[in-house]
Parts: structure tokens; sequence; C-alpha cells
């Protein structure tokens, strides 16, 4: 379970920043380089991007900050596990929903013309 954000402790974290790895909220991180990407807190980005030479707060070490995000992933993966529910897949790719399956056995204007005549 993420802590609270580190600006807003009413709200609960939605992320770890990928250069400090504190917990932010939605509101408080930058996707920069996509979803798919870990985001960064608005004082890393600004960092990341060229705005500030330095950032208020200090980097956290590689290999301490995927040590922490892997804990965090196993620990989401338990708890889906418990509650019953399927694990979120680490690749979008093995998500197939039932909205993007299409039946292509019949044309499309086959299901407007029948429709159309029902009416």
């Amino acid at each position: 379970m993420l802590e609270s954000c580190e600006k807003h402790p009413h709200e609960q974290g939605a992320a770890l920043c990928r250069r400090c790895g504190r917990s932010w909220c939605g509101t408080c991180l930058v996707y920069a380089f996509g979803p798919k990407k870990p985001p960064y807190c608005m004082s890393c980005a600004m960092v990341a991007g060229g705005v500030k030479s330095t950032s208020s707060i200090p980097a956290m070490p590689r290999k301490q900050l995927k040590a922490q995000m892997k804990a965090l992933k196993l620990e989401a993966k338990r708890a889906a596990k418990a509650a019953g529910a399927p694990p979120a897949p680490d690749d979008e790719s093995e998500t197939v929903t039932a909205q993007s399956q299409t039946d292509w056995s019949a044309p499309w204007w086959e299901d407007h013309e029948a429709a159309a005549l029902a009416d």
C-alpha cells in the first residue's frame, strides 16, 4: 500500500516518483514519457526537463528505487490474490477485453440493414 502524498497528506499516494522514490497523489505526478513509464513528481520533472538545475528533493539511488518498486508490485499482487480478483498484468499486450474483440463474421453494413428493416 502506498503512503500518503508528500504534498497532500490527506490524499492516498498514486505512484512513486521515478527519481526521488517518494509517494505522490495523481495531481502531483507528471507522466513525461507516457502512461506506461514511471512518473516524476513536479520537482523532479523540472530537473529532468532542464528547467531547474537542482531539486530540493535528493535523488534516490537506482538500486534502492528498483527494490522499492518491485516490493510495491509484489504487495499489490498479493492483495489482489487475497481479494480473489485476478492480478493486474504487467504487460498491457496480455490484456484482451471483451470490448476490443469484434465479431468479423458478417460485414458491418448487414447489421445496419437488419436494424433499419426492423424499424
